[in-house]
């Protein structure tokens, strides 16, 4: 079985980690230094590089020697979690100079596991190190927070998301990927890990990773629905709408998660309306003429301002309605009057 391609193409030095290089910098420091603290905390969004920082500090601390202790702070968060920790981070470590533990998704854990956390850390067993690794901050202790050293990962920009994409694609094989990983670089969020993910999904549907080859493979409707249908609105014809929508609910589709991306959808026509650049957006350059075409008309940013705000109330409209089709015909055929 094939690995994942996150997994294959995952960092396992300092010099392959992407962005992040201030912290880099500060840990290799310390590497060369050998001193170290006895717990770090790495705080940042989902798959910014914190749990491979983790670990590969942990490799160079213990100069490749044994591997780090990895525990899920989400399903090992009571008190009785953690003391079982702190007895077994007791004993030294049998085949490396330190016992490390990374402790990932800690603020998971109860206050009470915490607390017992807090002795530990105050005082240390000798040669043991705690990386603990968050995606909410926030929630963790400030007594912790203030005894702990602790590192921020910032989201990835997402011309390195585009680079490192790119390169997977053509050491795989991948053809016709340029729209593609512009497209996935985007909507990845700053996470290096959820934008190789998507890669991957895209290219068990297809390695001609064309844009209709992406978007289906992740489940997203077509520029080209959103495009006409926003075309029909602006035109102030009823009929198409209403045979749209008729049609996706026809084919099964789901209605709800048609607007939570046609709502995406015009909020990026919005900004291109505005800026006039489809860098500002998740929409492929290569649909610039349809944008110019959608958004050439006077007071365009009002009037996807006004879309956004009706799709932006149908959305929450939604949220308890089992039966979602009537809901949207009728707000759809509302902005639609009014353009």
């Amino acid at each position: 079985m094939a690995e994942a391609l996150a997994t294959v193409y995952r960092p396992r030095k300092f010099e392959d980690v992407c962005s992040q290089q201030s912290i880099v910098k500060i840990l290799q420091r310390q590497i060369d230094s050998g001193e170290f603290k006895n717990a770090y905390l790495f705080a940042g969004a989902s798959g910014c590089g914190k749990t491979t920082c983790a670990r590969i500090f942990a490799n160079e601390i213990n100069r490749g020697v044994g591997s780090p202790i990895e525990i899920d702070g989400a399903s090992n968060n009571g008190v009785e979690n953690v003391k079982t920790i702190i007895r077994a981070a007791q004993e030294r470590s049998i085949d490396s100079k330190y016992k490390i533990y990374i402790i990932d998704e800690c603020h998971a854990l109860t206050s009470q596991a915490w607390q017992a956390f807090l002795k530990c850390i105050e005082e240390p067993p000798t040669y043991t190190i705690f990386i603990f690794c968050t995606t909410d901050p926030q929630k963790i202790p400030e007594t912790i927070k203030n005894r702990v050293q602790r590192y921020t990962f910032n989201r990835i920009p997402t011309n390195i998301i585009k680079d490192r994409l790119a390169y997977i694609c053509r050491q795989e094989g991948f053809t016709n990927y340029e729209e593609a990983v512009d497209y996935i670089s985007k909507i990845s969020d700053g996470g290096m890990r959820a934008a190789i993910s998507f890669l991957d999904k895209s290219a068990g549907f297809s390695t001609d990773l064309n844009i209709n080859n992406v978007l289906s493979a992740l489940g997203n409707y077509s520029y080209e629905t959103f495009f006409n249908l926003i075309n029909y609105m602006i035109d102030g014809v009823e009929a198409p709408v209403l045979k749209l929508i008729s049609d996706f609910y026809d084919e099964g589709n789901d209605l709800k998660l048609f607007v939570d991306q046609f709502l995406s959808f015009v909020m990026d026509v919005n900004k291109y309306s505005l800026f006039k650049t489809c860098d500002v957006t998740k929409i492929p350059s290569s649909m610039e003429d349809k944008l110019i075409g959608s958004t050439n008309f006077d007071n365009a940013p009002k009037y996807y301002s006004y879309v956004a705000d009706k799709l932006l109330q149908l959305k929450n409209m939604l949220k308890n309605d089992n039966s979602p089709r009537v809901t949207i015909e009728i707000m759809l055929l509302q902005i639609t009057r009014c353009a």
